[in-house]
């Protein structure tokens, strides 16, 4: 693996699958292997790629709590993995065990007061994770359903800034194209995407494509 990003958070709905699945695409795009991993015991990573006969890229299904031994089974050794994790409030060994694999832990999140008010029990997870890895990991939050010229993202950069986390620069505005993706086939992961996936590969300093 060059690079295994796991998408976390404690509670369902906060678009994790649909990142994943995205990302994944814009990461292999650009080039990169891919190796996606439905983590989620609920299984609409498995769902949306049999729907559509496929994604471009290689997936398996693996909820299990031993994630971060048998991931490694699986990723080739130029592969972008990105995991689709259980959320930590019903799946919290798959949870663990995605974030430690991970090299980056990214917990999407809308900016809303019900969704910033979760994020604490990320930072306590993540904290508590670390000295079971060889390395800390690293985590920021991917900020998803904003709505244009609001507010709203700003204050919640500030805030969840404020409170230790890193940020990413691009965030995910609140469309359609995105709502009702699930299910449908991406024609192209787009610049939104490639652009987080570009400040992924940065923060890893993972600037070769590698086929």
């Amino acid at each position: 693996m060059t690079l295994s990003i796991a998408f976390v958070n404690a509670k369902p709905g906060t678009a994790k699958t649909t990142s994943a699945v995205w990302l994944a695409h814009a990461f292999h795009e650009a080039g990169h292997p891919v190796l996606l991993v439905d983590a989620d015991p609920g299984a609409s990573t498995l769902e949306w790629s049999d729907a559509i006969g496929g994604f471009p890229f290689r997936m398996i299904g693996l909820p299990v709590r031993n994630l971060h031994e048998q991931v490694p089974q699986f990723a080739l050794p130029n592969d972008v993995v990105i995991i689709d994790s259980g959320q930590l409030e019903d799946h919290a060994g798959i949870a663990r065990s995605a974030m430690r694999l991970a090299d980056e832990i990214v917990v999407p999140c809308a900016p809303t007061s019900v969704e910033l008010s979760r994020t604490g029990r990320m930072l306590e997870e993540i904290a508590n994770i670390n000295p079971l890895r060889t390395v800390p990991a690293r985590s920021c939050i991917l900020l998803n359903r904003t709505v244009a010229n609001a507010m709203s993202t700003d204050i919640a950069r500030q805030q969840l800034t404020a409170a230790g986390f890193s940020v990413l620069g691009m965030v995910v505005p609140r469309l359609e194209m995105f709502a009702q993706s699930f299910n449908a086939p991406i024609q192209s992961a787009g610049p939104i995407w490639q652009v987080i996936a570009a400040e992924l590969a940065n923060r890893a300093r993972l600037t070769e494509v590698a086929r």
